[in-house]
């Protein structure tokens, strides 16, 4: 009979923990999307900065001329490539010095002197996705799915001081799923963004800020709970190229970024008033680059990341009642990319592995016109 009574005891707990993590995930929801604008605000920041800012261009593109005329069978002559500026699509004279009409059309001579270099130098598109596993502290994992997808625009490019400036603007699309096994939600949603740079030699320096908003639908065994969260962030990114030679660089870098995420007040189909707080987070993201000029206009690159993820989470109530946070999780990030430069043309393929708070695969696709 002792043995009976300790089983259903046991049994008894078994159920009760599998309850309260059913009821926790539709009330943890806003939480879920939350976490995800967090992760994905990352990387809609990182792929407009580095698509603007020129990271295997500002490493290579400037040096190209030097051993084009040495071996013109494995470097093409004046090719820089996806993420190049437009300055370094120009020719070159047999000094080395850039010639005042470049390959964009536009005129690489100082702006006090002559400057007719069109206002919009360059357009592009990127479609990003995401599979990963979200891990939290002391909770369930979430299988979420994500897609990017961006268009952008670059101009205004102009000597500022011993360096060369640049504005942008980008948006876009977002949508996917998390869920696990009590909770199903689809999210979709849209955001805009603003960017500036300054390269200095060999330094470049990009500030980004975007705003934008998410639809979720959250499935539960309760029913469909429906709520929006807005969100709006600023982030810094900033690199330094170290040439080993005329083809291989190494580029050390920092991310920093802010976001705030406006949390959402919903009465969940279960019959519970969920109120939740907004959202402040941090993320500090070193980062190492090897980039390195293949032959024939290919570049390939491969990198490291580690995001530190800090700030308030904001605190949970459910019909008044306080519940305890979910403590988001630091992850790794490091992948593979290539590019090709087509005429005015240029193309990137990437492909990236995450592992530590989320765990999974992504990859993509950029595609730059040049004017």
């Amino acid at each position: 009979m002792r043995k009976i009574s300790l089983l259903s005891i046991c049994t008894f707990i078994l159920m009760a923990n599998g309850a309260a993590t059913a009821a926790g995930s539709h009330i943890y929801a806003n939480k879920f999307a939350a976490n995800n604008i967090a992760t994905f605000q990352h990387s809609i920041m990182t792929n407009a900065m580095q698509t603007f800012e020129g990271t295997a261009a500002a490493a290579l593109g400037g040096r190209a001329h030097l051993v084009a005329q040495e071996d013109t069978s494995k470097y093409l002559y004046g090719t820089t490539p996806m993420y190049g500026w437009p300055r370094l699509y120009g020719e070159y004279g047999d000094e080395g010095n850039v010639t005042t009409t470049g390959r964009n059309g536009g005129d690489t001579m100082a702006p006090e002197y002559h400057d007719p270099r069109p206002v919009i130098n360059s357009v592009w598109l990127t479609w990003q996705h995401f599979n990963d596993d979200v891990k939290f502290k002391g909770y369930d994992e979430l299988d979420s799915d994500t897609d990017l997808i961006m268009f952008g625009l670059a101009g205004g490019e102009a000597q500022r001081g011993i360096g060369i400036s640049e504005w942008g603007i980008f948006g876009g699309y977002v949508g996917g799923t998390q869920e696990n096994n009590f909770i199903n939600m689809n999210e979709s949603g849209g955001y805009i963004g603003l960017y500036t740079g300054y390269n200095i030699q060999q330094f470049n320096l990009s500030l980004a800020a975007n705003a934008g908003a998410l639809y979720n639908n959250a499935e539960n065994e309760y029913g469909t709970d429906e709520f929006a969260n807005m969100w709006a962030g600023v982030a810094l990114n900033a690199t330094y190229n170290i040439a080993l030679d005329d083809t291989f660089t190494i580029q050390p870098g920092v991310y920093a970024g802010y976001t705030w995420i406006g949390a959402s007040n919903y009465m969940s189909m279960s019959g519970d008033t969920v109120a939740n707080q907004n959202q402040n987070m941090f993320e500090i993201a070193p980062e190492i680059r090897a980039i390195k000029h293949i032959g024939k206009g290919w570049f390939g690159s491969i990198n490291f990341k580690y995001a530190f993820m800090m700030g308030n989470t904001g605190d949970v109530f459910v019909n008044g009642i306080k519940y305890e946070d979910l403590d988001t999780r630091d992850y790794a990030e490091y992948g593979l990319g290539i590019e090709k430069s087509i005429d005015r043309f240029n193309v990137a393929l990437n492909i990236h592995r995450r592992d530590g708070g989320r765990t999974g695969w992504g990859g993509g696709f950029n595609l730059k016109y040049i004017f």
